[in-house]
């Protein structure tokens, strides 16, 4: 098995339920565009390449991103005829006997250990594919994992899904590691026989003879963005993660929901910051630091022992 790993974010999607002029994986997550940390959580793989996916009235926007990263380049798919279509623009970049991880660009909260999971459990199994799958409270809009038994036997796409199928509560997350040569002989198979007319990236399975399932236990790392809704649950989970990250060395926070924490910013230990603060920007803050309730830091430079009440 070759160790070169390319890593193809998909990109291109067209928007329309987050009611905004901006494309939603350019909205921010604690300050970050969503696309900035699935290309980072990517980046984790050391992959030889990362190809973005687009279209053709975000390309510009995701090349000034793909500039900020070593290896990034942006693909673009013109017309937009479904996942499978994207990845397939990718396939005179990659060679047959690289491994292809695909990720969504709009699920901001995937962790690079999960995607090493999936590589290892590829490479250990001999699989065709890995599929990140997880069960979900709610698993509307999102495509079903049939099984029979524990064996894998297809993902159903939600506007597909019959009755039966929408009452699976193990979903497709939307990631997968692939060995190139099985993913582009499929690619070549799938037709656009669906409710959206549009080629799959799911149907490749039904070509492949070796595909293999790795469940994370932590679903909140799948859930993808769609609407502001969703936008703002992402939003509350990595403001949740982040504000652990501090905690777990020597922070404290009183009330940390209250508080908004951007994902530059830098605080050091025995700090405590008080309710209804935001920390923005590239913020810093040194050692056995009080910040009062109510202040909003920006791109904010504190010594050792500063205390702002």
């Amino acid at each position: 098995m070759s160790s070169d790993l390319f890593a193809v974010i998909l990109a291109g999607g067209q928007s329309k339920r987050i009611m905004s002029k901006t494309p939603k994986v350019f909205h921010r997550i604690s300050g970050k565009a969503m696309i900035k940390w699935v290309v980072e959580s990517a980046l984790l793989l050391s992959p030889k390449r990362v190809l973005i996916v687009g279209n053709t009235s975000n390309r510009a926007s995701l090349e000034e991103i793909s500039e900020e990263y070593p290896n990034v380049s942006v693909v673009v798919q013109e017309v937009p005829r479904g996942t499978g279509d994207a990845v397939r623009h990718t396939s005179d970049l990659i060679p047959d006997d690289a491994i292809v991880y695909v990720g969504s660009g709009d699920a901001p909260l995937i962790r690079g250990e999960t995607l090493r999971e999936m590589y290892n459990l590829l490479a250990k199994g001999n699989a065709d594919a890995v599929i990140l799958t997880a069960e979900l409270p709610d698993p509307s809009g999102y495509g079903r994992v049939v099984r029979r038994g524990n064996r894998f036997v297809r993902i159903v796409e939600d506007r597909d899904a019959s009755d039966e199928e929408r009452n699976i509560k193990e979903v497709n997350a939307g990631f997968y590691m692939f060995r190139a040569g099985p993913l582009f002989e499929a690619l070549e198979k799938i037709t656009p026989e669906n409710a959206q007319k549009e080629y799959y990236l799911t149907d490749v399975f039904l070509f492949m003879e070796n595909v293999l399932v790795h469940r994370t236990d932590d679903w909140e790392e799948v859930l993808g963005v769609n609407t502001r809704r969703q936008l703002a649950e992402v939003e509350k989970i990595m403001q949740k993660r982040i504000k652990g990250y501090w905690m777990d060395r020597g922070v404290t926070f009183i009330l940390p929901d209250t508080i908004y924490v951007e994902h530059a910013v830098s605080i050091g230990q025995d700090s405590v910051i008080y309710p209804n603060v935001a920390l923005l920007g590239n913020t810093r803050i040194g050692r056995d630091c009080v910040i009062g309730p109510g202040r909003v830091l920006k791109d904010a430079e504190l010594p050792d022992g500063t205390h702002l009440i």
